[in-house]
């Protein structure tokens, strides 16, 4: 993991100061990924984090990740990696009142104690961006049947019969 930046913070001053943290981090360190992707080996994860303030003061923390990340295709059961490109806002509550105040395009992360673990929010976004049914595009469907090729000439038949029929005209003539 990038160790420019601690694992916990508090939003409301990193907000103040416009605190921002990049870099990668493996994806093995991301506990609640555990049993949604495939098993990550040393696969790495990219992300920057962006504290600030809104209109309203409100504490605000924009989130991005990208990446590859192992899944299972559910169509073939083979590991595939897919590509994560993922981005939110985060709005910082420190109760429920407070989530139900957030402007719509903020995502509410619930903080009491006013600290803020950094691999936390990096997971919860890579969460984000993973499809429901991973389906590998390069696999094919199962069970799915090709239209056969066309080989069958339902005219060829009548076709050398009208040939014959040409040919005995020529030499009964």
């Amino acid at each position: 993991m990038s160790r420019d930046f601690p694992d916990w913070i508090d939003p409301g001053k990193a907000a103040a100061a416009g605190r921002e943290f990049s870099g990668t981090v493996p994806l093995a360190r991301l506990d609640r990924l555990e049993g949604m992707i495939a098993d990550p080996g040393d696969a790495e994860i990219g992300f920057r984090v962006v504290f600030g303030l809104d209109e309203q003061r409100q504490v605000r923390v924009e989130v991005s990740v990208s990446g590859q990340v192992p899944l299972h295709c559910q169509r073939t059961l083979k590991r595939f990696d897919y590509p994560i490109k993922s981005c939110s806002t985060v709005g910082i509550v420190a109760d429920d009142r407070q989530a139900e105040s957030l402007p719509e395009n903020y995502e509410p992360l619930l903080c009491p104690d006013n600290k803020v673990e950094l691999v936390r929010l990096i997971g919860e976004e890579v969460m984000l961006g993973l499809p429901l049914v991973p389906v590998d595009p390069a696999s094919e469907r199962m069970g799915e049947e090709r239209p056969p090729a066309d080989t069958h000439r339902p005219f060829a038949g009548l076709d050398e019969l009208r040939k014959r029929s040409d040919t005995d005209n020529d030499t009964g003539d």
